[in-house]
């Protein structure tokens, strides 16, 4: 294991940390996990390429998303001092602010910030139990979770049907938030059909 950090990992970490310290007070970080996998399939409805978003997730133990990546730039900013843990939870300090400060507006990371800040915006406008448990039954990690050996979370399907839905509501191009809110709605939806 390389302990280099993607530059990207290391600002979507941050970026996560300080939007679900600002809506939760704290979190815990499978749920940075959670919401950067969110923020990757967001990405890719924007337009992007999977492999632009330099680095893939698997699922772990506990079902969510995981990315080896992304935890690497996590123990650092722990190490560093920019994320403090309170027992179970975690905080972003404020030279964990500082530095999301420092970063949030470069050019290379804009189109990040915004598909990061449109996944963890849904926590608000959706309570966040039911965020969480629409996203860990994203029909992609259900696949990944029920195939058990494909190593990377694949975004193909899901995909598809995000922009089916974006359109059946009207969603506008420029956007996000309402495409994110409505595949939340759809997912609980759709599991609370298949419960019934």
């Amino acid at each position: 294991m390389s302990n280099q950090v993607k530059p990207e990992a290391f600002f979507d970490s941050i970026s996560i940390s300080k939007k679900l310290d600002d809506s939760l007070d704290s979190f815990k970080i499978p749920e940075i996990h959670l919401f950067s996998y969110f923020a990757s399939l967001l990405f890719i409805y924007k337009g992007n390429s999977l492999d632009d978003w330099n680095y893939k997730f698997v699922i772990d133990k506990t079902g969510y998303p995981f990315s080896e990546e992304l935890q690497t730039a996590i123990d650092r900013h722990i190490k560093n001092g920019l994320l403090e843990s309170r027992g179970d939870f975690f905080v972003i300090t404020s030279r964990g602010n500082d530095e999301y400060s420092k970063f949030k507006n470069l050019p290379t990371l804009v189109s990040r910030e915004q598909v990061i800040n449109a996944a963890c915006t849904t926590s608000i406008l959706v309570p966040y139990s039911e965020t969480q448990r629409a996203l860990l039954n994203d029909p992609e990690l259900l696949k990944a979770k029920a195939i058990g050996n494909n190593p990377w979370i694949e975004h193909t399907h899901v995909y598809k049907k995000f922009k089916e839905i974006s359109e059946a509501v009207g969603a506008p191009v420029d956007d996000i938030i309402i495409p994110a809110v409505s595949w939340i709605n759809f997912i609980l939806q759709n599991n609370a059909e298949k419960i019934d």
